[in-house]
């Protein structure tokens, strides 16, 4: 897991979270472990956190939706299943699940780099 500098996550997205539609919350510090050696700095992932009680799951443009799963020496980190399907046709990152304001739409699946506007609609059929 990485974080590109030109693939900025915005801090201001709404994504929903797979598990129960409920708001995801931005969290700059989001995932901090540090490296062995011990005299490695820390590492640090930026990403969004469902925040209902017992739900770990957590978005980031890089990873898409995952869930975090903290061994003694490193987080490990799992692909949420059958989440992650849609990609930025200019980004190459993963897409985030939004509300969509249309009655007609089920989600709509936004990238989260700052500045993109890439919009993939799902319909209801």
């Amino acid at each position: 897991m990485k974080q590109v500098l030109e693939n900025q996550m915005s801090r201001t997205l709404q994504p929903l979270c797979p598990r129960d539609d409920h708001a995801m919350h931005f969290e700059a510090k989001g995932i901090s472990w540090k490296e062995l050696p011990a005299d490695k700095s820390p590492q640090t992932i930026a990403s969004y956190h469902c925040g209902m009680e017992g739900c770990s799951v957590r978005f980031d443009n890089e990873s898409g939706y995952f869930t975090v799963v903290l061994t003694p020496d490193q987080p490990y980190f799992i692909e949420e299943p059958g989440i992650n399907l849609l990609q930025c046709p200019e980004h190459h990152t993963w897409l985030y699940r939004s509300a969509s304001p249309n009655s007609d739409e089920r989600y709509q699946w936004r990238c989260g780099v700052e500045g993109c506007h890439y919009v993939h609609v799902q319909k209801i059929s």
